[in-house]
């Protein structure tokens, strides 16, 4: 297991009171780094520590840990890396220090254990997830005796189910809570872990009364580059686009034909109807309306005549972040019964997405297991790595086949016609549950971005499953001619008396009920509209959503200022600057954010769509609609006022150049 923390798998040996084979070879064992000397010169750490029978000397700058990890994915975890320094500066160094005590592996373990328990449910049938470093998910649960029981959250006991999730923040600050409840408490502590791995953690420096916990790690080695050359992705990529458009011709002729026809059709229509914001913006910007929303009853009866579609039913629960959803999806896959479907724009090759591969590849053997992935998606992955991966991690050289390898997991990948894409987020288990949203499986999407998926249970499940079928029988030989003789697989799900109304709508060739009921919903609406989404391009949408504010309508909009695209970024700068201009509130997420959701008077519209042209008008996405009072004030109070008070609200444009507007000329034909 490359890139572990062996005091983490010491401690979870040692809560679950169980045997650890020895992590490193016996003939030639790793002698542990012991620290002789510790002390505090203001904010320098000082360290006099042995290694492999040599001396050496280091500092770590130990500053103030503020914040909470939980709650900004991808903020920088608490570790440090020492630094090296010679023998003569360390009498200069360590005038007017403060000693630091120190205190062995066996205390820090004691420590950990104590903390874990307390993260523990007393529930029987049901434990906790608790990330270590973002490298490792524990699953925690009590057996008959009481007894700590510790695996990796892919292990976990079928009959077990996840109660909570907890971020690293939270452990550490049970650990500070534990330590200042031992008599002496001690105000500057630093711990031998008994780490020995490479890119581990041998010591940890705690500040009691602060709360402060710094993870140190030696000094860097020389590391050579394994990664795998970006030209090689790229002709990759293009040998892939060639062979696609190849068997198009025999597998998807009809579908190949209406792409291309959908593709050139919108861009004439764009061109015969430009939005510009000077029609509209130079009139004074009105007072906010008092008056109530739109009528939600009439609206639903329109919107069936807009988009051509029917409300379905079910129930929906937000799962806010990567913490939120991987624990519940990893604990639903685990404890499936017949079968489970993944629909992936992107299915990456980074740690944490081999690690779900190993897992739907042990599941594999008991139940059907599909896995849809956009080809160009998943490929274009490969070539960018998550902020946190950890170093020493090997990817696959194509996670398709990693998924089929040794195992009877299906998988096939979408053509990208005319460089289309199916975005598409979807994930059904034992046709009964089903997530739907914006997260695909990788590092960036557990801990570094803001995103969120929609749990769903009810008949809505039968349609989403559905859809997935016919995305299935498509990617396949004669994918055309197969969808015509194919039938409806999709197990009916009851109707229970919890359900409410919830609506399917879908960017689909020639078909864009999304960008339709939108367009729609932004000229409806009489009170507000809330809006977060990252990719802002849609020339249309800004149009809309202009005019609305200047009807007096209460619009705010959530933006990252740095997207995962630097052609997006530089865009994101103007369109926020046009937005503020037009009297648009404008807050800018700390960080990536990758939600896409909107509440328009009392009508939500959320999924996988972003609000440019490609998510609009040629990609294959699937959104979600309600007018459920009680869901929708839930995703305005857990994602809409939290993400706004987590962001920086605009009181003056940003800093732009001449080289933005050619970026928006570049992003509005994304």
């Amino acid at each position: 297991m490359t890139c572990r923390i062996v005091m983490i798998c010491i401690a979870i040996a040692f809560a679950a009171g169980c045997a650890s084979q020895a992590l490193v070879s016996q003939d030639h064992p790793a002698e542990l780094a012991h620290i002789d000397t510790a002390v505090l010169q203001q904010q320098q750490l000082l360290l006099h520590y042995q290694l492999n029978g040599e001396r050496r000397q280091a500092m770590a700058t130990v500053e103030s840990h503020t914040g909470d990890e939980s709650s900004t994915p991808g903020k920088a975890l608490p570790v440090k890396r020492l630094r090296r320094f010679t023998g003569d500066s360390w009498q200069r160094l360590q005038d007017d220090a403060s000693p630091v005590e120190v205190r062995g592996s066996q205390a820090w373990r004691a420590l950990l254990h104590a903390s874990l328990r307390v993260l523990t449910p007393d529930n029987p049938g049901y434990g906790t997830c608790v990330d270590f470093l973002q490298r490792h998910e524990l699953f925690l649960y009590r057996d008959e005796n009481d007894t700590l029981v510790s695996v990796p959250l892919v292990f976990k006991p079928a009959d077990i189910k996840v109660e909570r999730s907890y971020a690293f923040a939270d452990l550490l600050e049970v650990m500070a809570q534990q330590l200042r409840a031992t008599d002496p408490p001690g105000e500057h502590l630093i711990f031998e872990t008994g780490d020995d791995s490479e890119y581990g953690y041998p010591f940890v420096y705690a500040d009691t009364q602060s709360g402060l916990f710094l993870f140190l790690q030696r000094e860097a080695a020389d590391q050579a580059n394994a990664g795998d050359l970006p030209l090689g992705t790229t002709l990759e990529m293009l040998t892939r686009t060639v062979i696609d458009h190849i068997q198009v011709v025999f597998n998807q002729p009809v579908t190949s034909i209406a792409r291309l026809f959908t593709m050139v059709s919108v861009s004439t229509a764009d061109l015969a109807r430009p939005t510009p914001l000077t029609l509209v913006q130079y009139d004074p910007i009105p007072p906010l309306n008092a008056a109530g929303g739109m009528d939600l009853v009439q609206w639903e009866t329109r919107l069936d005549e807009i988009t051509g579609t029917s409300p379905s039913s079910g129930r929906l629960r937000y799962l806010v972040d990567g913490m939120a959803f991987f624990p519940r999806m990893i604990d639903l896959v685990s404890n499936a019964g017949e079968s489970v479907y993944l629909r992936i724009y992107i299915f990456d090759d980074d740690d944490y997405a081999t690690t779900i591969a190993d897992l739907l590849k042990r599941r594999s053997t008991a139940i059907d297991v599909r896995v849809l992935v956009d080809g160009l998606g998943t490929l274009g992955a490969s070539m960018a790595d998550s902020s946190s991966l950890p170093p020493g991690h090997e990817p696959a050289s194509s996670m398709m086949v990693y998924l089929e390898q040794g195992s009877s997991v299906n998988v096939r990948a979408v053509a990208n016609i005319w460089l289309s894409s199916d975005h598409t987020k979807s994930i059904i288990v034992d046709n009964r549950i089903a997530f739907l949203g914006g997260m695909n499986i990788g590092r960036e999407y557990r801990y570094d971005w803001h995103d969120m998926m929609i749990e769903l249970q009810g008949p809505i499940v039968s349609e989403i499953s559905a859809d997935f079928h016919r995305a299935w029988v498509s990617a396949g030989y004669f994918g055309d001619l197969q969808l015509l003789m194919q039938r409806d697989k999709a197990t009916v799900v009851p109707v229970s008396e919890a359900d409410y109304p919830i609506r399917l709508l879908y960017t689909r060739p020639g078909d864009s009920q999304i960008l339709r009921a939108q367009i729609a919903a932004m000229r409806q609406a009489r009170r507000d509209i809330y809006l977060q989404n990252p990719y802002i391009t849609s020339d249309a949408m800004l149009y809309e959503l202009v005019k609305a504010r200047r009807r007096g309508v209460d619009v705010r909009v959530i933006m990252p200022y740095q997207s995962d695209s630097g052609i997006i970024s530089r865009s994101n700068v103007l369109v926020a600057n046009a937005m503020l201009g037009n009297g648009i509130r404008v807050y800018i997420y700390p960080g990536m954010s990758h939600l896409k959701a909107a509440i328009y008077d009392g009508w939500a519209c959320l999924g996988s769509a972003n609000m440019d042209n490609l998510s609009l008008r040629t990609n294959r996405e699937m959104n979600l609609a309600t007018s459920h009072p009680p869901a929708v004030d839930a995703l305005r109070e857990q994602v809409f006022r939290v993400d706004m008070g987590k962001s920086v609200e605009l009181t003056a444009p940003l800093p732009s150049n001449w080289s933005d507007y050619l970026a928006e000329l570049l992003a509005d034909s994304l």
